[in-house]
C-alpha cells in the first residue's frame, strides 16, 4: 500500500466507494478507546479491536490503513489547540500553548498515544507523515506565523533563526515525554521560559549591577 493510496482510506480523508456505516465506525472507535484505557497501548492490536468491536479486521483497515492512523485520528479527537498566529502578545501565547499542552498530556493515555506514534513512525511512513500532516505541521507553522509577526511589531530581536527557536521552545517537552527523565507540568513550563525568554525578550533581562 502506497502512501497516497493510504490516505484516500483513512478516515482522515474523504472515503471512496460505498458509503460507511457510522455505526460500525464509532463501534470500532469506542472500543478502541475502551481497550486503550483498560490495557493500555502496549497491548493494543487491531486483532484484539476487531474482536472488541465485533468486526472484522478488514472492516477497521477500511477505515484506517495503519495501527498508527487510528491513533492519530484518537488523539486528535476533540484538540484542536494550535499556536494562536493571531495572538496580539508573543509571549503571551507561548506560554499559553505549553500550558495547555502540558494540561493534555497530564493524561496517562495520550502520552502513551503519542510516544507509541513516535515509535510507529520510525519504521511506518503512513504513520509518520500522518503525524508530520496532523499533529506537527499546523503547529510549526503556525508558530513561524507568529514569530514573524512578533519580529515585525518588535516584540523580538530581528534575525533570530525562527525555526531553530521552536526547536528550543518544544524540543525539550518530546525529550522528557519519549525519555521520561523528569515531569512535564507548569513549573517545567515556567523553568523551561526562563531559560527561553533571554533570548526573545532580552530587553527585559535585568542589568546586573557591576562588582566593585
Amino acid at each position: 500500500m502506497t502512501l497516497d493510496s493510504a490516505h484516500t482510506t483513512s478516515s482522515l480523508e474523504p472515503a471512496r466507494g460505498r458509503p460507511r456505516n457510522l455505526k460500525t465506525h464509532e463501534a470500532i472507535l469506542e472500543a478502541a478507546r475502551t481497550l486503550l484505557r483498560n490495557e493500555g497501548e502496549s497491548r493494543f492490536s487491531i486483532e484484539k479491536l476487531a474482536s472488541s468491536a465485533r468486526v472484522s479486521k478488514a472492516s477497521v483497515y477500511r477505515r484506517w490503513p495503519t495501527k498508527g492512523a487510528l491513533l492519530i485520528e484518537l488523539y486528535m479527537e476533540g484538540f484542536t489547540e494550535v499556536i494562536r498566529e493571531d495572538a496580539r502578545s508573543f509571549q503571551d501565547e507561548v506560554k499559553r500553548y505549553l500550558l495547555a499542552t502540558v494540561e493534555r498530556l497530564k493524561d496517562p493515555l495520550w502520552r502513551s498515544i503519542l510516544c507509541s506514534l513516535m515509535v510507529e513512525g520510525q519504521y511506518d511512513p503512513i504513520t509518520d507523515q500522518l503525524l508530520r500532516d496532523r499533529v506537527v505541521s499546523p503547529r510549526r507553522a503556525a508558530g513561524l506565523a507568529l514569530l514573524v509577526k512578533a519580529e515585525k511589531s518588535r516584540q523580538i530581536p530581528k534575525g533570530l533563526d525562527h525555526e531553530l527557536i521552536l526547536d528550543l521552545l518544544f524540543g525539550p517537552l518530546w525529550y522528557r515525554l519519549l525519555f521520561g527523565h523528569g515531569p512535564i507540568d507548569e513549573d517545567f513550563v515556567e523553568r523551561l521560559l526562563l531559560q527561553v525568554n533571554p533570548i526573545l525578550f532580552p530587553e527585559q533581562v535585568p542589568a546586573t549591577s557591576p562588582r566593585i
